[in-house]
């Protein structure tokens, strides 16, 4: 692990400066970051999901209820294991104390609990798992709100670039996991 702390605070020096530092993209970010991790985006997401799907199909149907079950249980399943289980074990400090970029958001943007791995990032792939694996056509959609997501979190200090890889790697692991467990009727 130690030899790999090195290149991880390399990549994410790296990759926190991929999109320049601005007004627009700190705050285009933040919404990310901030909404990332609450379920709140992905209830939205959802909605969307369905006011589609209810032009060509009226009325809540069994596929809809497992979909909704499913999305939960792979949710709250990858919430658990990261925030509560995971960062308590690794106990990761966050970096933006350490990077050279001013980042003045942090403060308000960056918990002060651990870091490895990144929740938002894990639990925005087990969102994008179960809802493609329910609308695999707008799959693109789902994994790239994950990843702006995801990214959102190295470009604001808050994560280092293999917390989220770990966070995005566990979460959609999760997703299928759950998939398998309560297969599809």
């Amino acid at each position: 692990m130690d030899k790999i702390i090195p290149f991880d605070y390399l990549l994410t020096n790296l990759f926190s400066k991929i999109i320049p530092h601005n007004i627009f993209f700190d705050y285009f970010f933040s919404f990310f970051s901030l909404k990332g991790s609450s379920i709140f985006i992905w209830i939205l997401v959802i909605a969307l999901v369905i006011i589609l799907e209810e032009k060509k199909n009226p009325g809540l149907n069994i596929r809809d209820k497992k979909f909704i079950f499913l999305f939960s249980i792979s949710f709250l399943l990858t919430a658990f294991l990261t925030d509560i289980i995971l960062k308590n074990i690794f106990m990761r400090s966050r970096p933006f104390p350490l990077l050279p970029t001013p980042y003045n958001l942090q403060p308000f943007l960056c918990p002060l609990d651990f870091s490895f791995p990144s929740a938002h990032a894990a639990t925005a792939f087990a969102a994008a798992g179960v809802l493609t694996y329910f609308d695999k056509k707008r799959s693109w959609f789902y994994y790239s709100v994950a990843i702006f997501i995801s990214y959102s979190r190295i470009y604001m200090g808050c994560h280092y670039f293999f917390d989220v890889v770990a966070g995005a790697s566990l979460g959609y692991l999760i997703s299928k996991f759950t998939l398998k467990l309560f297969p599809n009727p």
